[in-house]
């Protein structure tokens, strides 16, 4: 008899096609009122799914009706993506499937109607940018109008006023120039260091801890991923462990959206890196070994040792250039080690959910360190951002506060655009 698929799970929310797995005959398949999309845009798509944590593999069985929540009748719920450069805006991160959607039927209309082919969209992307910013915006900007109207999801948040209510954030408010100048016939924010040019947020920052006698080193999760990057390194690479597989991809070194023809390297990672599950899995091998590290009489020379094998780790992890070494190795030198361990062993715990959200600076003097999280006056913390506080402030008594920029005065400036030096404001 033929499965009706009456119940179905989803292997992975955060998927651009969905897969299901019916619980009676055990098939996984995508929607139908995907097919087109997926066959046309991301046709490398549709073969495998993965499962969301443990990152087990299914072979897709193909395209079934009434798959998904929304052909089933059913309310979807919300799976909001982490707030990240390019998308912290609420609607971004939880209408962020139903904007790629959206986005895409504009390009198979676009194709349509110019009688296009392509591969895939990345092709559609090179080939026609403005074509495809444009649809991108409109969107973006027609589910904004839809979650007005009619919103599909709760967007309610631990709020940041209700987060400093519970964990007491040490704040340093910092008055510093602004102001508006033209670019591209917009108007934009911009602050203004002392010395008059335009900066970021985080450099007005940097200035002002600079005054103070520290030094300053960007650090956001740049740190972290170059740690447990190069620390961890035999356990995340262990060939005995069953579920590592080797892997090809290019290289990140020197990796630019302008030059992606990196150098193709392989290199060893579980299956299930980053998830919960894995750590879950793997806990006693990091426990024995992190409880090595501890007892070790120079955990700086056990860092030095273990670069030259964590280098492909690192690829991946996007950490592996000088900059990033450098800046471990001032952390290594300053920071307590019971401290730096304790920071490993809590990121790897879920290492994907935890990556994000450190802070933006590092700064140290004579043995005093502290992070520093930058806020504009409109910028406020992200769900990652309090989860780090959280541990940072409650578990691991890590010195730390926030530095909330405030705008001393503002004015109309003919100030050179961000091509000649500034970036753009947060604002």
């Amino acid at each position: 008899m033929q499965c009706k698929h009456e119940i179905v799970r989803c292997l992975n929310h955060y998927d651009t096609f969905r897969k299901y797995q019916c619980q009676t005959c055990g098939r996984v398949y995508i929607c139908d009122c995907e097919r087109e999309l997926a066959l046309t845009l991301l046709p490398h798509q549709i073969e495998i799914g993965r499962e969301y944590g443990t990152q087990q593999r299914y072979f897709v069985t193909g395209f079934a009706p009434n798959m998904c929540a929304s052909c089933r009748g059913e309310r979807e719920e919300a799976h909001p993506r982490a707030a990240i450069y390019g998308q912290k805006g609420k609607v971004e991160r939880f209408y962020w499937r139903e904007i790629f959607k959206t986005y895409w039927e504009h390009v198979m209309d676009s194709m349509h109607d110019c009688g296009i082919q392509v591969r895939d969209i990345v092709e559609f992307k090179s080939r026609f940018p403005e074509e495809a910013r444009e649809f991108r915006r409109a969107s973006k900007e027609y589910w904004q109008g839809v979650h007005r109207r009619a919103p599909k999801y709760d967007l309610k948040e631990l709020t940041e006023a209700a987060f400093l209510s519970e964990v007491r954030v040490p704040t340093r408010e910092l008055p510093a120039e602004y102001a508006q100048i033209k670019r591209n016939g917009q108007r934009i924010g911009k602050w203004v260091s002392r010395s008059g040019e335009l900066c970021s947020a985080e450099q007005i920052a940097t200035e002002s801890y600079e005054s103070l006698g520290f030094r300053v080193r960007e650090c956001e999760r740049k740190l972290i991923s170059t740690l447990v990057g190069t620390l961890l390194a035999p356990i995340v690479q262990d060939p005995n462990d069953p579920r590592v597989r080797p892997v090809m991809r290019h290289s990140t070194r020197g990796w630019t959206l302008e030059d992606r023809d990196t150098p193709l390297i392989s290199f060893l990672l579980p299956e299930d890196f980053g998830s919960s599950e894995y750590y879950k899995r793997r806990s006693e091998a990091f426990s024995e070994w992190i409880q090595r590290l501890m007892v070790s009489k120079n955990l700086s020379k056990v860092f030095e040792e273990l670069i030259g094998q964590s280098t492909s780790l690192r690829d991946y992890l996007w950490v592996n250039d000088d900059d990033a070494i450098d800046l471990a190795r001032t952390a290594l030198r300053i920071v307590p080690k019971g401290v730096i361990l304790g920071a490993v062993n809590w990121a790897i715990q879920h290492f994907w959910n935890r990556q994000p959200g450190w802070p933006d600076l590092f700064a140290y003097k004579d043995g005093e360190y502290l992070f520093v999280e930058v806020k504009s006056p409109y910028d406020r913390l992200s769900a990652e951002q309090m989860r780090w506080f959280r541990w940072a402030m409650e578990e691991a008594n890590i010195p730390c506060e926030i530095c909330r920029l405030r705008k001393r005065a503002s004015r109309q400036s003919s100030a050179p655009s961000s091509e000649d030096g500034g970036t753009e404001s947060d604002i």
